[in-house]
C-alpha cells in the first residue's frame, strides 16, 4: 500500500507539468510594419499615386503662377524709370497683391493635399483594423502589435505578418464594391 502510495506520488510529480501545460493556452505573438503596408498594398499604391498625381497638377498651377509673378516684377523693374510714383505705386500694390494670393494658394495646396493624405490614411487604417482584428481572431493569436508604434526593438522575422497582411488586404479590397467618386 505504502508502494503504491509513492508510486501514485512520483506519478502525480512527473505529470503535473505536463498537465499544466496541456491547459495553460499558448501564446502567439505577431506583429505587423503598417507603414510597409500602406507603402506597398494596392490602395495604398493607389492613394499615393492620386497624391502624386495631384500634386503635380498643383506644382504645375504654382510654377504657371509663379512665372506670371516675375513677368510682372520684370516689367515693373523696366517701367520704374519710366513711370510716375503713383503708377509705380500702383502697379507694385498690384504685384504685393497677386504676390500674397500666390502664397495663400499655395498654403491652402500643401494644407489641402495634408487633408488628403490623412483621409486616405484614416481609412486605408480602418479597413486594415478589421482586416487585423478577423485575421487575428481566426489564426488564433493572443495578441497583433505594429511593428514602429508598439516599440518592438527586436522581434523574430517569423513573428511578421506584415507580407500575409498585405496579401489579405488586397484581396480584400478587389473583393469590396468601389466606394462612388464625389
Amino acid at each position: 500500500m505504502k508502494r503504491c502510495a509513492v508510486v501514485a506520488a512520483l506519478l502525480i510529480m512527473i505529470l503535473t507539468p505536463f498537465l499544466v501545460r496541456a491547459q495553460t493556452p499558448s501564446v502567439k505573438i505577431a506583429y505587423i510594419d503598417l507603414q510597409k503596408v500602406m507603402l506597398e498594398s494596392d490602395k495604398g499604391k493607389e492613394a499615393r499615386k492620386s497624391l502624386t498625381d495631384e500634386l503635380e497638377k498643383r506644382k504645375k498651377e504654382l510654377s504657371q503662377k509663379q512665372d506670371e509673378l516675375q513677368k510682372m516684377k520684370d516689367s515693373l523693374e523696366k517701367q520704374v524709370a519710366m513711370i510716375t510714383p503713383e503708377a509705380r505705386a500702383d502697379k507694385e500694390k498690384q504685384y504685393q497683391t497677386r504676390l500674397k494670393d500666390y502664397q495663400r494658394i499655395s498654403t491652402d495646396y500643401q494644407t489641402e493635399l495634408q487633408q488628403r493624405d490623412q483621409e486616405f490614411t484614416q481609412k486605408i487604417l480602418k479597413d486594415l483594423e478589421d482586416l487585423i482584428r478577423n485575421l487575428g481572431e481566426s489564426e488564433k493569436y493572443t495578441v497583433i502589435l505594429e511593428k514602429t508604434q508598439g516599440g518592438i526593438l527586436f522581434a523574430s522575422p517569423s513573428m511578421d505578418i506584415t507580407d500575409k497582411v498585405i496579401a489579405a488586404y488586397n484581396e480584400w479590397s478587389k473583393r469590396k464594391p468601389a466606394a462612388p467618386k464625389k
